[in-house]
């Protein structure tokens, strides 16, 4: 007979310890019913989240359906046509509490929502719970190296040999910080072991709108993270969207990251502040990881180079007067297209070719280069930059205007790594004379710089919200705390009387409103008046 696990061993210890009963006959396997109806409800102890539930099963019909909270969300799984029916309210600018009714073809089976017991080992225990007499089940997995799940499951085996499950315990553990990330208990009350044609059947299931694949977004519109079953659906819609592929023991933990950032992004805009938030390419990944994509120095260490604001406060304010309402260099051919840093944290890099393209521009004749980014990662490291570790942005500037910038045709493609610098190779490397600080927390003098002088590279705060946004203006007050990212300034507007900054990102073209952001001008909003360089040519 092989050895039991240790976890199994430590639980029949304490187990028999604590009074449970050891039962004397054998039991190999739980038979579920092949047709139930269940009330029940889910407790969540980590974010104390309670869930009530009702379920039907027949696996004769090939049907089955779940109604969450009271019924305010249904579903139905017609294994017999293969459609999958989700009918709950939704309440937007224009609608309050409407009923929505989605249907899609799934072409699978009928949802059997008792817990999958093939892994499982009887302990051999007994105990009372709810009046009944219950036998103890254990199941242990690993989602991913260094995480353990452990499962306790209490059934009730009735007189006809049909087990009924009446409680299900989770627990999972992280071994890398040492502690419980997930508890989670399920209560089961009420079986009956029929159920009816109509209640497996949708009301007026006709005048469902029905979906097919398309726009991941228009997709996921009616999704409830709530519903477990939509939650499956909505992560597998949103790895195929982004082509994103994981091994068995990363997927569970790729979801749970996923469902905190739907709940983060779901939650923000309920509050309808202006800005929407999307499930962007980012969303299966926490915050720490993503800390790569800010790393910027917002040093303010003075350079021979860092010529003063030609204006002064006065003629500042003069000036702004003259300007227009709105201004967009992206119309004027000063911005390249949006490009995408990859995995590298090379955000000081892409700021800095952004502001010299436009400066090079304004003096050639509308002659738009698009400079190589990958030079700056490769060769600029004297100058209190890291390659994909972070750079500097009044260092870089130095650099760029002691050794210049090559084309990105003449250079080689970005590559998204530290590489060698072949700078000596080049034929030509486009300098700057200098690069001057806008003065600080000066709204005013932005401007003047956008209008006068082109693209203005900014030292920004980012916050995880950002890193979701889809569209509006974007205002975030808790941004103060977040990385540091470098961005530029291409023009500024107002909409509905708010006035916000054009911002371009590196964050490719998917990203926010094709790869822009419109960021508020209230308040210094994420620090963006702090550290404003442009380039002098």
């Amino acid at each position: 007979m092989a050895a039991l696990p240790a976890t199994l061993v430590l639980f029949l210890y304490f187990a028999l310890a604590s009074g449970y009963t050891l039962l004397r006959d054998d039991n190999n396997e739980i038979v579920w019913p092949i047709e139930y109806h269940f009330k029940g409800e889910k407790l969540d102890f980590m974010t104390t989240q309670k869930e009530t539930f009702e379920i039907w099963y027949s696996a004769e019909r090939n049907r089955s359906r779940i109604d969450s909270n009271g019924g305010s969300q249904q579903m139905w799984f017609y294994g017999d046509t293969g459609y999958y029916y989700s009918r709950h309210p939704i309440t937007t600018e224009k609608l309050v509490n409407e009923v929505q009714c989605i249907a899609r073809k799934t072409g699978g089976d009928a949802q059997d929502f008792l817990p999958d017991t093939t892994d499982f080992t009887y302990t051999g225990l007994s105990t009372t719970l709810y009046d009944k007499v219950v036998d103890i089940w254990t199941g242990t997995s690993e989602p991913r190296p260094r995480r353990t799940r452990e499962t306790t499951l209490y059934v009730f085996k009735t007189d006809s040999g049909i087990d009924l499950p009446v409680k299900e315990e989770q627990k999972e553990y992280n071994y890398d910080i040492g502690q419980l990330t997930d508890h989670i208990i399920t209560n089961y009350f009420e079986f009956r072991d029929t159920v009816t044609e109509e209640e497996l059947t949708v009301d007026n299931e006709d005048e469902c709108e029905v979906r097919r694949h398309g726009d991941f977004h228009k997709e996921i519109e009616f999704f409830n993270p709530d519903l477990p079953t939509e939650l499956e659906l909505a992560f597998d819609l949103y790895i195929n969207h982004h082509n994103k592929v994981y091994e068995d023991d990363e997927l569970h933990m790729r979801k749970k990251i996923f469902e905190k950032n739907w709940r983060m992004i779901e939650e923000r805009n309920r509050k309808n502040l202006g800005y929407r938030l999307e499930l962007n390419a980012f969303a299966d990944k926490t915050e720490e990881e993503l800390a790569y994509l800010s790393g910027t120095d917002f040093s303010a260490e003075e350079y021979p180079e860092l010529m003063p604001f030609p204006h002064s406060l006065k003629e500042i304010d003069d000036l702004v007067e003259e300007l227009p309402e709105n201004f967009d260099l992206r119309l004027e051919g000063c911005v390249t297209a949006v490009k995408h840093q990859g995995d590298c944290g090379s955000c000081w890099a892409f700021c800095t070719t952004a502001a010299v393209e436009g400066a090079l521009a304004r003096v050639n004749g509308d002659r738009l280069l698009d400079l190589s980014e990958q030079s700056l990662v490769d060769c600029a490291w004297g100058f209190q930059n890291n390659g994909c570790q972070g750079g500097m942005m009044a260092g870089t500037m130095k650099y760029v205007s002691t050794y210049g910038i090559p084309t990105e045709m003449e250079y080689g493609v970005y590559t998204g790594t530290d590489g060698y610098c072949h700078l000596q190779n080049m034929t030509t490397a486009y300098n700057i004379r200098g690069f001057s600080r806008v003065t600080p927390r000066n709204p005013n003098a932005l401007k003047v710089a956008l209008f006068k002088y082109g693209p203005v590279t900014v030292g920004i705060r980012v916050s995880f919200k950002f890193m979701y946004y889809s569209s509006g203006v974007f205002y975030d007050p808790d941004c103060e705390i977040g990385g540091r990212h470098c961005v530029t300034v291409v023009g500024y507007g107002v909409r509905d009387g708010e006035e916000y900054w054009i911002v371009k990102n590196s964050w490719g073209e998917k990203w926010g409103e094709d790869g822009y952001i419109l960021m508020s001008a209230n308040n210094d909003n994420c620090m963006l008046l702090d550290y404003a360089h442009y380039p002098i040519v």
